[in-house]
């Protein structure tokens, strides 16, 4: 963890908010440890602020927030919409105390999910969506120029899931491009390539031919990020 921060370009009091997308053990394991060593704020439902108490982080280090709550942090503001994870979902329900490891992935519970709204103080706006899941109608009356599309099990599901996803997040918020995440083996370290989840759990090839099909059709860019290469989601749009 401390080699990926060093090679993200992240230093000690470097960031301003750690904010897990919702608390199974690939999101929110080591979020408490970076916000500790980059002087951040955790920032998430009771479930993620249990994993936090359990690491020791003090009581002002910790933000609980609710649904439809707004939180500015350095140059970006942060809205946070109810969401839910992809099915199936294998550790579901909340975090109720504090997670003290070492302890088993089971105890890393789904807590709250969150469509996570990023507006950047230049009027850029972007979505997080962290987990292949919805609420319908959530995101209505919400727009992004980018979305950040977690596509982690999707290509498990049947194309109808697939094409209710899309519509529900990218076509309910206007964006114009769109850039793939979650569909990596997270169990492979960092300093080696990317490359897509075992079929035992994931179908990648399914995923981008039916998104491929649906981006075509809205004239929407699809974008699979390189591992340490820093971009600018926003470069090119109008």
């Amino acid at each position: 963890m401390a080699g990926a921060l060093t090679r993200a370009g992240i230093s000690d009091r470097r960031l301003d908010a750690v904010v897990p997308v919702h608390t199974h053990f690939d999101h929110v394991l080591d979020s408490a440890v970076v916000a500790e060593r980059t002087n951040a704020t955790l920032l998430g439902g009771e479930s993620a602020a249990n994993v936090g108490r359990g690491h020791g982080l003090p009581p002002d280090r910790i933000r609980v927030v609710t649904p439809g709550e707004q939180v500015t942090s350095g140059a970006f503001t942060l809205g946070f919409v109810t969401s839910e994870h992809c099915p199936p979902d294998r550790f579901p329900g909340h975090i109720t105390e504090p997670v003290v490891p070492p302890v088993r992935a089971r105890a890393y519970r789904c807590g709250e999910a969150w469509s996570l709204l990023v507006r950047r103080d230049s009027g850029r706006t972007a979505l997080v969506q962290g987990s292949a899941g919805l609420v319908p109608g959530a995101l209505e009356g919400h727009r992004a120029d980018v979305a950040y599309l977690g596509v982690g099990q999707l290509g498990a599901r049947d194309e109808g899931y697939l094409t209710s996803y899309w519509a529900q997040t990218v076509r309910t918020v206007g964006a114009r491009r769109v850039v793939l995440t979650h569909w990596d083996d997270f169990f492979r370290p960092l300093d080696r390539p990317l490359r897509a989840l075992p079929y035992a759990g994931d179908d990648l090839d399914t995923t981008m031919r039916v998104l491929g099909r649906l981006a075509d059709r809205d004239g929407v860019a699809l974008h699979l990020p390189t591992i340490w290469r820093r971009e600018d989601p926003w470069s090119g749009l109008p």
